[in-house]
């Protein structure tokens, strides 16, 4: 028989009528006994159908705590026989509460053709998604399961990610887990089920539920290794389950890591299958393209789809100038002009730090990580990946793939992206890219330089390449040179050599020759104790002579710093003895078969030796020839008695360089 929902105005609109009759029943009898009417027949039926109303409304009141009263023994039976938590009542209405009770006593007592039946059900899909939702529903028939979530462990990063969700789960992959410092990771690794409050993981959830909920989780295992975590999300607070409803969510888990390493397995030989066939590709495809970008771009395009990038980049640039040559991206859309966005990528951005430390690395998350520099027109990313391209010491360009997705790539990406970039650099050789193959002049001229010149000097002189060769042929020039030597090394009997150039002569030539190239000169060491500074090649500048004695303060101040600390450190006292002077310089180049060498001679470097010789310790000793080269008033110059820098030469007038401290 069918029972109308128990509500308060339905019970009273039984328990009144019913009532109000008594109450004219009543009215009947009194009458009938009476055998007259009334004088007052109104007021009597009045005090009748009064009466006859309390009485109804006190029948409902009864009939509303009976339903209450049987509501609240039949569920503490219910949960006394069962030994677990009921779900909570979704509704105030006694009857319908009743029978959802009865329901819910039913439904908690696991099935033995539920499990055989998911097991079935598994077994036919190969969707993680799927699988995840066909799961929860079979335990929502049981439990009252709001909401479930499947995070799977990785293994590399020593993480659970959420990849997978059903009901009020929220699956974002940005919220992760630690294995050993969070309780979830920390149940997963001692194989347990662990029970949070919905507070404690309101990450896991899409939105804030009105009602209490426990979270609990299973461990997922597979033949000793961990597989994930399941967490599912009762209404309640503080849910127990008894021992068969435990089991059975166990068993229901235990049926889902299977399904899941059986798919995880397919899809991993899968992806492998497709990798393999990709890799063949690169032998087939970017072999045969015509030129060299289209050879990148099919290159870039199989990088992408080895790694499931959604967007790739190949930034090809000149190592001398520090710039970048050429853009070769996936999807150009509205991506901002490589004019504009090249300086503060090499400067701030990924590609400038890959190449700064010449090694790949992964961003997991773009927005936790600085060197990532989003560009204005390309899709927000979340995970990139970025390799540099070496030929030798020469860096070539850069590598990037990134993906909207966080936590994309992998050490095995890392290295799939590794061996591609190692073949783009065999592309680029095969297609002869400029900075690759140089022409032999240029290797030579690099080889010859590189001992002398600054490498700000040198890519300018590749950049004009009849100034290259005039800079290798034999020549005679006006220059001015700074000689310089170090004294009081040679009391220095108890240190080894090995001890001498680490602490003594390393230090000082490369304070000095660092001051050198600043100054855009050439800086030849002539010995372990004495160096040569030439101002003026490879081209004659009408500052040669300024920046020359500018030069000559500077290697004054640095020396006095590092005799400081050579007392403190040492206990040894050396000094410096220097002599600038312009003259003539000869420069030619001395090879062989497997050698060559720049050699530096004339009367210039004879000049500047000798005054370096008459020079006191810790003193600079200009010759008069470089005040007609230079404006005196920059420099303070003690005059000292006139010279005679060679046999041949009468006394020249001689200065003292004064320092510039």
């Amino acid at each position: 028989m069918y029972l109308p929902r128990s509500n308060i105005r339905r019970i009273l609109a039984l328990t009144i009528p019913g009532g109000i009759s008594l109450g004219l029943l009543l009215y009947a009898l009194i009458t009938i006994v009476n055998r007259q009417l009334p004088e007052t027949p109104t007021v009597t039926l009045l005090v009748a159908l009064l009466f006859g109303g309390v009485i109804g409304i006190a029948l409902a009141a009864a009939a509303w705590m009976s339903l209450r009263y049987a509501l609240s023994e039949i569920r503490r039976h219910a949960t006394t026989v069962l030994q677990a938590d009921l779900p909570p009542l979704t509704d105030n209405d006694p009857l319908v509460s009743l029978r959802q009770t009865v329901s819910d006593a039913i439904a908690a007592v696991p099935r033995s053709s539920t499990l055989a039946m998911l097991a079935r059900r598994l077994g036919e899909l190969t969707d993680r998604d799927t699988i995840v939702t066909v799961v929860a529903e079979c335990l929502s028939e049981h439990l009252a399961v709001q909401g479930a979530v499947l995070l799977l462990h990785d293994a590399e990063r020593g993480m659970l990610i959420p990849t997978s969700g059903w009901g009020i789960a929220s699956v974002n992959r940005t919220v992760t887990f630690d294995k050993d410092g969070s309780a979830l990771g920390r149940a997963l690794r001692e194989r347990r089920v662990a029970r949070f409050s919905s507070v404690q993981m309101r990450s896991l959830l899409a939105t804030t539920s009105p009602q209490s909920l426990t979270v609990m989780s299973w461990p997922l295992w597979v033949q000793q290794a961990p597989l994930g975590v399941l967490c599912l999300m009762i209404a309640g607070t503080d849910v127990r389950l008894n021992d068969d409803q435990e089991q059975f969510v166990t068993q229901a888990a235990t049926l889902l890591a299977v399904q899941l390493q059986a798919v995880t397995y397919r899809q991993w030989c899968t992806r492998e299958q497709r990798r393999l066939d990709a890799f063949e590709q690169v032998i087939s495809s970017v072999i045969e393209q015509p030129n060299l970008e289209r050879a990148l771009t099919e290159l870039l395009r199989i990088a992408a789809e080895v790694t499931e990038s959604s967007h790739g980049t190949f930034l090809l640039i000149d190592p001398e100038a520090n710039v970048i040559r050429a853009r070769i991206t996936l999807n150009e859309g509205n991506i901002l002009p490589l004019n504009v966005a090249a300086a503060p990528i090499l400067k701030h951005g990924l590609a400038g730090w890959v190449l700064r430390t010449q090694r790949g690395v992964i961003i997991d998350d773009i927005e936790r990580d600085t060197r990532w520099i989003p560009t204005p027109g390309l899709e927000l990313m979340r995970s990139a990946l970025a390799m540099p391209l070496f030929h030798g010491d020469r860096p070539l360009g850069v590598l990037t793939l990134a993906d909207p997705m966080p936590y994309r790539y992998s050490r095995r990406s890392l290295a799939l992206v590794a061996a591609l970039a190692a073949y783009a650099v065999s592309v680029m050789v095969h297609h002869r890219y400029e900075g690759i193959v140089e022409p032999a002049e240029i290797v030579r001229a690099r080889r010859l330089l590189g001992g002398y010149l600054a490498p700000d000097t040198i890519r300018e002189l590749m950049g004009n390449r009849s100034r290259l060769m005039q800079a290798l042929q034999p020549q005679v020039m006006t220059a001015t040179l700074v000689y310089g030597c170090l004294r009081g090394i040679e009391r220095l009997t108890d240190m080894t050599v090995h001890q001498l150039i680490e602490y003594i002569t390393g230090p000082f030539h490369r304070e000095c020759r660092a001051i050198v190239h600043q100054l855009q000169g050439a800086y030849i060491i002539l010995d372990e104790r004495s160096f040569c500074a030439t101002f003026g090649f490879p081209q004659p500048r009408f500052d040669d002579a300024t920046r020359a004695l500018q030069a000559a303060q500077q290697i004054q101040a640095a020396v006095t710093r590092l005799r400081l600390r050579w007392q403190q450190e040492l206990g040894v006292d050396v000094t410096i003895a220097g002599g600038v002077t312009t003259g003539q310089l000869a420069v030619g180049v001395i090879e062989d078969d497997q050698t060559a060498t720049l050699v530096w001679s004339g009367t210039a470097m004879r000049k500047a030796r000798r005054l370096c010789q008459l020079a006191r310790n810790d003193e600079i000793i200009v010759g008069d020839s470089v005040l007609k080269m230079t404006n005196v008033h920059q420099f303070t110059l003690d005059p000292l008695v006139p010279v005679s820098l060679s046999n041949e030469d009468d006394p020249a007038p001689v200065y003292r360089l004064v320092s510039s401290s």
